[in-house]
């Protein structure tokens, strides 16, 4: 089997997955949904399909255009105004991160590049893709955010409804 009709089963599995995610109004499902779709399928096939070695470039740039397109002028004036909690919140979460990472490396579980990724906040996509640019374990970073993206997507109606309680607002 060549590596165009590997990346075409991928994706049409991918595809599959991340319509019934959608369709089934997961949060996240669409991404959620195409890649369980994809690690059930491997998991079933027992079998890492080739795929071309210029897809994962491709979809870096896809990625970037995705990003780009999601900016607007009004954002500037929106981050002028939530500035000082966004670098708080941002500092926060890295030195979160970061001390995280320095044990993982203490402890010798995992080299500095895979635990700076792994530990990273950010969009699980741009930090694989960092990943398979770097010396990092590109499965091991997948790992640590898909773990964290499904354990908030399972969470954020609880920690919503918690939140309402404490501020006394009605769920909802």
């Amino acid at each position: 089997m060549n590596n165009i009709t590997g990346l075409l089963i991928y994706l049409v599995v991918g595809t599959a997955g991340g319509l019934l995610g959608s369709r089934l109004k997961i949060t996240g499902g669409t991404l959620i949904g195409a890649m369980v779709a994809v690690i059930l399928f491997k998991m079933l096939v027992q079998k890492d399909l080739e795929i071309p070695q210029s897809y994962t470039f491709f979809v870096q740039i896809l990625i970037g255009i995705m990003v780009g397109i999601s900016y607007s002028p009004d954002m500037n004036k929106l981050f002028t105004r939530i500035a000082v909690p966004v670098i708080i919140s941002t500092l926060v979460l890295v030195a979160a991160g970061l001390g995280i990472c320095i044990i993982l490396i203490k402890t010798g579980l995992l080299d500095a590049s895979t635990s700076y990724l792994s530990t990273s906040p950010g969009a699980m996509v741009a930090m694989i893709s960092l990943a398979a640019e770097s010396k990092a374990n590109s499965p091991v970073v997948l790992t640590f955010h898909f773990f964290r993206i499904v354990f908030i997507i399972l969470t954020a109606p609880l920690v919503f409804h918690f939140i309402d309680y404490l501020f006394g607002r009605p769920p909802g």
